[in-house]
């Protein structure tokens, strides 16, 4: 898919429990999911453990690529194995700090629980950790501040790796800029097509040619031994467009796709549908 002119991004995602296979990493799926519908075009994700090193030479690798947009999850909590902001400033060469604001939020909920001893409140403070020169980022249904930094061509935001905190700190603080900086969005869709199976790569690789503004990817599984292949086959495919606004990026993919159904219906025939359409409003 062409990527002229789109803003591009990068996500690492950071925990020993992402490594180990504790923890599925949804957190990745649902970025790249709003930041496609915010025409953010998605170009990696890297996903490393606690370990200083390895976090560093991931950011590095990311700003070597300069990408618009970097999103590091998770490392923002009070456990001595949360270490992202650290590893960051290392990477950065920026020393750490604390977001005043985090910390009079994490004290007074603290103390209104009654929680007084003093080395229990320097542990919540490191909830608040921030760099030096960085933007903190409020965390509106939680204690660990997020930041913003600008390095160059790219602006990193650093999220924590509680879901319901990362989505809620993302769309409050994070997706009003890249809207406002971004100038195109993106829209998939998962389509069934039901054709004869030696006519269907021909047609395949004919609209991937005549259309190479949009993703266009198949899960075809081939027929099993002895199957013809003059039978007909139902096949999934994966549509991806773009367009300035959401709704010229619908137009784009409605006109693909009828052309994709005419064109279907000149061979052998058949039909392609929607998977789980959705709601029109």
């Amino acid at each position: 898919m062409a990527s002229a002119g789109v803003f591009e991004a990068e996500i690492i995602a950071t925990g020993d429990e992402l490594i180990y296979g504790r923890v599925l990493d949804t957190n990745s799926h649902w970025l790249a999911q709003r930041l496609a519908e915010l025409g953010v075009k998605l170009r990696r994700v890297t996903m490393v453990g606690d370990v200083r090193e390895d976090i560093v030479d991931a950011v590095k690798g990311a700003l070597g690529r300069r990408p618009t947009f970097l999103i590091v999850s998770g490392g923002l909590g009070p456990s001595e194995d949360d270490i992202t902001v650290e590893s960051l400033g290392e990477a950065l060469g920026l020393g750490v700090t604390l977001d005043p604001e985090g910390v009079e939020k994490i004290r007074g909920v603290y103390l209104a629980r009654g929680i007084t001893e003093e080395a229990a409140l320097e542990r919540g403070f490191r909830m608040a950790r921030v760099l030096e020169g960085s933007k903190p980022i409020p965390n509106p249904v939680g204690f660990a501040s997020g930041m913003s930094v600008e390095w160059g061509p790219t602006t990193i935001f650093t999220l924590p790796g509680v879901p319901q905190e990362l989505k809620a700190m993302f769309d409050t603080h994070i997706a009003p800029r890249l809207r406002e900086a971004s100038h195109r969005s993106f829209l998939g869709r998962t389509y069934e097509v039901y054709m004869v199976w030696k006519e269907f790569f021909p047609l395949y690789r004919e609209m991937q040619r005549d259309f190479p503004e949009a993703y266009i990817k198949n899960a075809a599984t081939p027929p099993v031994e002895g199957e013809s292949r003059e039978e007909f086959h139902l096949i999934k495919v994966d549509i991806v467009v773009s367009g300035e606004t959401m709704g010229e990026a619908e137009e784009n993919l409605e006109r693909l796709v009828s052309e994709y159904r005419r064109r279907i219906q000149s061979t052998s025939g058949g039909w392609i549908k929607e998977v789980h359409p959705r709601k029109r409003n």
